[in-house]
C-alpha cells in the first residue's frame, strides 16, 4: 500500500485548507446566476451563487468533501474508465477526468438539466471534454423516465421522487429520462462513483453486467440508510452486494480507508464508502 499512502500524501498537500481565514479571491461572479471557481489544485468550475450547498462550500472554500475528495482521488489510476452518477454541477467530474489523464474516460449522469450543462461547460472550461461527457439522465434498473426533485438552493439535495411532499421550499419536480448503466456503458469500467440520495441499490442493480465483468470494478458511494430506507431495505441490499463477493471501506475523515464487515456497514449511520471484490488500497 506504499503507492497508496504516498498518492494521499500528495492529494492532502494539493488539497490542504488555508491556514488563514476563508477568502474568496478564488471565485469570480459572472452574473446572478452565475459563478466560476478556481478550485484547490488549479482546475475551474462553473457554479450557481443562488445554491447555498455545493456551490457555497466551492465559493467559500474551493473544495467540498475535502476528505472524500482525497479519497476518491487516491483511488484513480491513469488511463483508468469511470462512471460517475449524481454529476451535480461537476465537481468530482472534473476531478476524474483530470486524473485519468488522455488515455483515461469518464462517463457522468446527472439527471437535472441545468447541473448537467454546467458540468459540461466545466469540462470544456478545462480542456476535459475530450475524455469526460455528461448525460442529463437518471442512473437506474430501468429504462424510460422518472419524477426527479431538484432544488436551486439546495443542489445536492436533488432525487428520484418518492414522497408526495416535496423537501425543500423551493422543490421543483421535472420529469428526466432514466436508463440502466448496462445499456449504457460496453467494455471495461474500473471505478463507480455514485451519489443517488438514497437510489444506490437501483443503480446497481441496473449494473449487474457491468459488475460482472469488472471483478476488480472499485465503487465510491454515499451510505446513507436514511434515504435507501425509503426506497429499499438498506440490509438486504449491503447482503446483495456481499453475496457478489464485495467488501466494504469506511472513507474516514483523514481520508483513510478502513474495513467494515457486513454488521457494522449495516450498523453505520451516514458516511461515504468504497465497495470492492478485493482491497482497493492496493490499486
Amino acid at each position: 500500500m506504499g503507492g497508496l499512502k504516498r498518492t494521499l500524501a500528495r492529494l492532502t498537500r494539493r488539497f490542504r485548507p488555508a491556514a488563514q481565514a476563508v477568502t474568496t479571491d478564488h471565485y469570480e461572479a459572472l452574473g446572478p446566476d452565475l459563478g466560476r471557481v478556481r478550485l484547490a489544485g488549479g482546475l475551474s468550475l462553473y457554479v450557481d451563487p443562488q445554491d447555498g450547498d455545493i456551490s457555497g462550500s466551492l465559493i467559500r472554500r474551493g473544495y467540498w468533501e475535502r476528505w472524500t475528495t482525497l479519497s476518491v482521488l487516491s483511488l484513480i489510476r491513469p488511463g483508468d474508465r469511470i462512471v460517475e452518477v449524481g454529476a451535480n454541477l461537476g465537481y468530482y467530474t472534473v476531478l476524474m477526468a483530470d486524473a485519468v489523464r488522455p488515455t483515461g474516460s469518464v462517463l457522468a449522469l446527472e439527471a437535472n438539466p441545468r447541473l448537467a450543462d454546467l458540468a459540461q461547460r466545466s469540462l470544456a472550461l478545462n480542456g476535459l471534454d475530450d475524455r469526460a461527457r455528461v448525460l442529463a439522465q437518471a442512473a437506474l434498473d430501468r429504462m424510460g423516465t422518472v419524477s426527479f426533485v431538484t432544488s436551486r438552493t439546495v443542489s445536492g439535495g436533488g432525487h428520484v421522487a418518492v414522497l408526495d411532499q416535496p423537501p425543500f421550499a423551493d422543490s421543483e419536480v421535472i420529469e428526466a429520462p432514466a436508463a440502466r448503466l448496462d445499456d449504457l456503458i460496453q467494455g471495461r469500467v474500473d471505478l463507480i462513483r455514485m451519489d443517488a440520495e438514497g437510489s444506490e441499490p437501483f443503480v446497481m442493480t441496473g449494473a449487474e453486467r457491468i459488475l460482472s465483468d469488472n471483478p476488480d470494478i472499485v465503487v465510491c458511494m454515499e451510505w446513507s440508510p436514511v434515504q435507501i430506507v425509503s426506497r429499499t431495505d438498506p440490509a438486504a441490499f449491503v447482503d446483495r452486494m456481499a453475496a457478489d463477493g464485495f467488501r466494504f471501506w469506511r472513507m474516514e475523515r483523514d481520508a483513510r480507508l478502513t474495513p467494515l464487515s457486513i454488521d457494522a456497514l449495516k450498523a453505520a449511520g451516514h458516511t461515504d464508502i468504497v465497495a470492492c471484490r478485493r482491497d482497493p488500497r492496493c490499486r
